[in-house]
């Protein structure tokens, strides 16, 4: 019997492997297509880069791998997988998260706004808000969180949530094995920013590159 379950245990592990493997490859031929460079390793720190942000602090052991980065709309962007745990031992509970952050130049308000779906693990400012916007509830600049789930409704569905710190944005969604929903959120991610920098007082960044994908109707 323990027999049978090492082997078990070996088969699950030898299958985590090769999708993770099957992933890296599809996020690098993204990556390369967006005109993006990718590194299956963390160069940046990711947790350290970001840590001011609800994200990244809300348990420990936070990792960052399958990271693509380099500009688009004119700002540095970085995409990366992200994971951290809560609990030790048998109570560990890992949490996977697809993430984009953007380092805009805009004077942006403070915002964040956390979807419902992801309720359970919302940071404790969240939890204690009680300021909604369809199926997000948000602290902060109430007009910011308006304009981020208008643009990013699309995504609702996949826990899309967003964060302002000064000038840099980081949007995330509840991990999944397929790269189409991480490709989603890029395009939904450019979007937001398009959106941003169109806003009155915002300073558009020069650039004849930006996409123009089509606009959800309003909730």
């Amino acid at each position: 019997m323990l027999i049978g379950a090492i082997a078990a245990a070996s088969v699950s592990f030898v299958v985590m492997g090769l999708a993770q493997m099957r992933r890296t490859r599809a996020l690098a031929r993204r990556a390369h297509g967006a005109g993006l460079k990718f590194s299956g390793d963390d160069p940046f720190d990711m947790p350290r880069r970001y840590a001011n942000f609800s994200l990244i602090a809300l348990g420990h052991s936070p990792q960052a791998h399958n990271v693509s980065y380099g500009r688009l709309a004119g700002w540095l962007v970085r995409t990366f997988d992200f994971h951290y745990e809560i609990g030790h031992g048998p109570r560990r509970i890992t949490r996977h998260y697809s993430v984009v952050v953007a380092e805009t130049d805009l004077d942006l308000p403070a915002v964040t706004i956390w979807n419902n779906r992801d309720a359970e693990y919302a940071p404790l400012a969240i939890r204690q808000s009680g300021n909604h916007v369809a199926c997000w509830t948000f602290i902060g600049d109430e007009r910011l969180a308006r304009t981020i789930a208008h643009v990013g409704w699309p995504l609702a569905e996949s826990g899309f949530s967003a964060e302002t710190c000064g000038s840099v944005v980081m949007f995330c969604i509840c991990a999944r094995r397929s790269t189409k929903r991480t490709s989603r959120l890029l395009d939904v991610a450019t979007a937001v920013l398009r959106t941003l920098s169109e806003m009155p007082g915002s300073d558009p960044p020069e650039t004849t590159e930006r996409p123009q994908p089509a606009l959800p109707e309003g909730r």
